[in-house]
């Protein structure tokens, strides 16, 4: 079994495959990760009753049995973890579930490899998780993070960003 940083999700798809191990950073395309619409495997549901993983293909928990399982954008996939049970996907995650939210993942067609962020909420290349690749999100949405923890507990202001309230004359 996965150890609690390694996702439970492995999908080889026709467009986009999760990723075991990360390449060495220096060898990485350092560009933008191509748009949402080509990295996916599976097209959007047009409604929440259809809801599927967009990666992965699977259903949550609380979807109807009566729809079909979606159809692989391009061709045929593989779900090769063998996953028991369902999964969650959160409305604000662009039909991402859980378990593909944490995985890398690698376009075949480019092979720029790439992981959700949740701050972004989109997909990032995987340079833009250089500094901590288990991070939920991005390294810019890690230090936006630290900048407005840092405001609010009152704390040294970081370089360049006045504190609100405070003069030095």
């Amino acid at each position: 079994h996965p150890g609690p940083d390694q996702p439970v999700v492995a999908y080889r798809g026709t467009v986009s495959s999760t990723v075991v191990d990360p390449p060495d950073p220096r060898s990485l395309d350092q560009g933008p990760a191509p748009a949402y619409e080509t990295l996916i495997n599976f097209p959007r549901a047009k409604s929440r009753s259809a809801i599927h993983c967009v990666m992965c293909g699977r259903r949550p928990r609380d979807a109807p049995a009566r729809d079909p399982p979606p159809e692989p954008v391009d061709g045929v996939g593989g779900d090769i973890s063998k996953p028991s049970g369902d999964v969650v996907i959160p409305r604000q995650n662009k039909d991402v579930c859980r378990e593909c939210d944490k995985a890398l993942w690698r376009h075949l067609s480019s092979d720029v490899h790439f992981k959700w962020c949740k701050g972004c909420k989109r997909f990032r290349n995987l340079v833009a998780f250089l500094e901590k690749l288990a991070a939920s999100k991005c390294d810019r949405c890690r230090e936006r993070g630290r900048q407005g923890y840092m405001r609010r507990k009152g704390g040294p202001s970081p370089p360049g960003s006045p504190r609100p309230g405070r003069n030095d004359d």
